[in-house]
């Protein structure tokens, strides 16, 4: 029988690797969506619908491949084979909300300027990365760009991420 830390060795390319960049604000979105309680979630679907709000921010899109999904599943505290609808309908209200949550990011990084909603998902969330399972925890590496030194002037911080519904860390390596 293998040992647990020879089960997951490939790394899993991701599409929205920025994701981690909000990591901060993600508990809180989900108490307000109605979607915790007590920093657990309410049921699966409430973990499920979790999955898909948090791609909402990352493309604006109510529909997203399964496969494109394995960091959401790891940040919502679920195993990567549990299987997720690849839309859920997102009501008018909470886009709002939603897209009022990447508003106050970028007004709380001043070092970005006046970016665009858009802007903030192309040059942030949608970003190339590899998730890689360590055994006591996951390992994502973010795909650098040429302005990602800014994030040394943002108030984020994302290097170690662990929400009490997660089963173990996931340590970020963001080069900059």
């Amino acid at each position: 029988m293998p040992h647990n830390k020879d089960i997951l060795k490939q790394e899993i390319g991701v599409k929205n690797a920025g994701l981690v960049i909000i990591n901060a604000y993600i508990p809180l979105l989900f108490s307000r969506l109605g979607l915790t309680d007590n920093q657990k979630f309410n049921s699966i679907e409430s973990q499920l619908a979790a999955v898909h709000y948090l791609q909402f921010i990352v493309t604006g899109q109510e529909q997203t491949e399964e496969s494109l999904l394995p960091l959401n599943k790891l940040l919502c505290g679920m195993q990567l084979t549990q299987p997720v609808t690849e839309s859920m309908s997102i009501s008018q209200e909470n886009k709002l909300f939603l897209e009022g949550l990447i508003k106050a990011a970028i007004g709380a990084w001043q070092a970005i300027g006046n970016t665009s909603v858009d802007g903030f998902r192309s040059n942030w969330l949608i970003r190339d990365g590899l998730l890689t399972d360590r055994g006591d925890s996951w390992e994502l590496t973010v795909e650098k760009r040429p302005y990602d030194l800014l994030i040394q002037r943002s108030l984020f911080s994302f290097s170690v991420i662990k929400y009490p519904w997660m089963d173990k860390p996931l340590h970020v390596n963001w080069p900059y």
